[in-house]
């Protein structure tokens, strides 16, 4: 199984957050993460008005409790920070965390800030989130239409199914993902029953 670092830009929208969340409640990949990645994103999430205060909070909070195991402290990567190279400083502490947390994938949006020849001295594959899923979707089919299928049964405003899911993620910045995993889902012609 993957063990995974996303970039801030990653977790939004929040349907591309979810999905690498549930990703890794039902153990297709494992998402590490950071204090400062989950504060970074919640300041973000609130200045760019797609969440109340209140809301995002709750929400960190939530992954806080809920994945506590998969955190990466900063005590652990702290001493790589002057190691890392890139354009910008700020993205450091995402590579020190991906490198201390045995993450083979760090997905972002910004591939340019993450040097992949560099990151990958020490095992870790710089990807964009839409080429990663596709890949997983590759490697594990069933697993993560499954996933699709269960995130689509939890949604209640609104209800959705697992193509309306599918369209979203379509929306959310991976389309070939999207369109991978729909010609999948059942009843698609050529999909795979779950």
């Amino acid at each position: 199984m993957a063990r995974v670092f996303a970039d801030t830009n990653v977790l939004f929208p929040f349907s591309l957050m979810d999905l690498m969340l549930a990703l890794t409640e039902d153990a297709v990949h494992t998402l590490v993460w950071t204090e400062r990645l989950l504060d970074e994103w919640e300041r973000v999430i609130v200045r760019e008005r797609r969440r109340s205060a209140p809301a995002a909070s709750r929400i960190t909070a939530a992954i806080r409790e809920h994945f506590d195991d998969l955190r990466v402290d900063e005590v652990d990567y702290k001493h790589l920070l002057d190691r890392m190279e890139g354009p910008d400083a700020d993205d450091r502490h995402h590579m020190a965390a991906a490198v201390a947390g045995r993450a083979g994938v760090l997905l972002t949006w910004n591939l340019a800030d993450f040097p992949a020849p560099f990151l990958g001295r020490y095992g870790v594959t710089v990807s964009d989130p839409d080429t990663y899923l596709c890949a997983l979707l590759d490697r594990a089919p069933a697993e993560v239409t499954a996933v699709l299928a269960r995130m689509a049964a939890g949604k209640r405003r609104p209800p959705m199914t697992a193509y309306d899911v599918v369209a979203a993620l379509g929306r959310a910045g991976v389309p070939a993902f999207a369109r991978h995993a729909r010609e999948r889902l059942p009843g698609a012609e050529g999909g795979q029953p779950m």
